[in-house]
């Protein structure tokens, strides 16, 4: 049996190996160690090419990993836009459903009205513009509260058609307010996608 060595310590790389003999080796174990040693400078240079090989291959999965990373990313924050967009547009509705169906109810606003508007030199001044539909409801529900009967003496109230439900306006001669829940909402869902933004907005 041929005993063919594993390693060979050498100071640099084997480049090639080159046996000079003016005998032919007659011996096999000979013939064994020189084919072997013949063979070392291909076995290197496959191993070269097979770890190059091997660093392109891990470099293009690691550029690749990072890349699906940055898609994931923005995909991740495309979705959630879109659940928010979505999440407020169904919001948008319920909202202005509800107040189309006069269920939302402008009375507090009118109420902050009465009691903390600044009067001017008139003594009824103020002015308060509700929707027609909204118009009985709000005068019924402000009449039952005693405290504010002098205020309502010194209100005039006009509907107004232009308004929408649950739309209030008030004047007097120190200033004006106006109130829109779907401005209201506005705001709130402005302040939402800008929470979902991470505050950039």
């Amino acid at each position: 049996m041929t005993t063919i060595p594993s390693a060979i310590a050498t100071e640099a790389p084997i480049r090639a190996v080159r046996v000079l003999s003016r005998s032919a080796f007659a011996d096999e174990s000979t013939r064994g160690k020189v084919k072997w040693l013949m063979s070392l400078g291909d076995l290197k240079a496959r191993r070269d090419a097979e770890q190059k090989s091997l660093l392109t291959i891990a470099q293009a999965v690691a550029r690749a990993t990072q890349q699906t990373q940055a898609t994931v990313q923005q995909r991740t924050d495309e979705l959630a836009a879109l659940v928010v967009e979505l999440g407020l547009a169904v919001a948008r509705e319920i909202v202005g459903s509800a107040l189309d169906r006069g269920d939302v109810d402008p009375t507090p606003t009118v109420v902050h009205c009465l009691r903390d508007c600044v009067h001017g030199s008139s003594e009824s001044d103020l002015v308060v513009r509700l929707h027609p539909d909204d118009m009985a409801i709000v005068q019924a529900r402000v009449a039952a509260m005693p405290e504010l009967h002098e205020s309502v003496a010194l209100t005039k109230f006009l509907a107004d058609p232009s308004l929408g439900r649950g739309e209030v306006r008030a004047a007097t001669e120190a200033g004006k307010l106006r109130y829109d829940p779907r401005e209201a909402f506005e705001r709130v869902a402005a302040a939402v996608r800008n929470a979902a933004q991470g505050g950039r907005s």
